[in-house]
């Protein structure tokens, strides 16, 4: 049961990464943490938020603006050590409130928040949203929102904007997954469910480029479906952490 259940989670959150250009983890890491300890969920996810990156940063290299990706990314090591020392010392409970949190916010920004001034942002916001990513994605598996609320108030294209931030992950996940090791967080159990998942999320990221083509020509508001889940998806979370 176990097997179908990641199998269902990882394809998902696959499908949703490669439809979105995001939310793998956002996806993921909540539905994993269902039925699987957080500290088993987060590794998890952050291993196959890790390898979704690498096709598409590779298709649009040309776009990824490296200066601003380096600093973010300098800015998150000692944020996702600080997350994962948490991770590691808190109690599930209080991740899973976390993480709900997070989630609730995210969706309802995304939902109703209003559209950003978008202007060149100084070094000084380029660390702290770098390191709140770092530390987000260290503690409750989660970096995007802070580097996500960045590009956006970038005055980038599109192209660059999802570059610089896919660029971003792949590179900030390599010291994520290194402090996992490191923490002991990244055991046998969670390799061998891993491994589990990589069917599923092969599957999931095909199906995805599938869909992106379908919903463009119906118009579908996906990201609307999407962080409307996600806002109940954080408020069951709350629910089960202070269970």
């Amino acid at each position: 049961m176990e097997f179908f259940l990641i199998s269902v989670v990882i394809l998902v959150g696959a499908f949703t990464q490669s439809l979105t250009g995001f939310g793998l983890a956002l996806i993921s890491v909540p539905f994993l943490s269902l039925f699987l300890d957080a500290k088993m969920a987060i590794p998890i996810a952050g291993l196959f938020g890790w390898l979704v990156t690498f096709p598409v940063v590779w298709k649009m290299r040309e776009h990824v603006l490296w200066k601003s990706t380096l600093l973010l990314v300098i800015a998150s090591i000692p944020g996702t050590f600080l997350g994962i020392y948490l991770l590691k010392k808190l109690p599930s409970q209080m991740i899973l409130i976390a993480m709900g949190i997070v989630l609730i916010i995210t969706a309802l920004h995304t939902l109703f928040g209003k559209k950003s001034i978008k202007r060149e942002l100084n070094k000084g916001w380029t660390f702290l949203a770098g390191f709140c990513s770092g530390a987000l994605g260290g503690g409750v598996g989660e970096p995007g929102p802070p580097v996500i609320a960045y590009t956006a108030m970038q005055p980038w294209s599109a192209d660059q904007a999802k570059a610089t931030l896919l660029s971003f992950f792949m590179l900030q996940m390599i010291g994520a997954i290194a402090g996992f090791y490191s923490s002991g967080l990244l055991t046998g159990d969670v390799l061998k469910r891993f491994t589990w998942g990589i069917p599923a999320f092969i599957m999931g990221i095909f199906a995805g480029l599938c869909a992106y083509q379908y919903l463009q020509r119906k118009q579908i508001p996906y990201h609307t479906i999407v962080h409307s889940l996600l806002l109940v998806i954080g408020c069951i979370l709350i629910f089960k952490g202070f269970r």
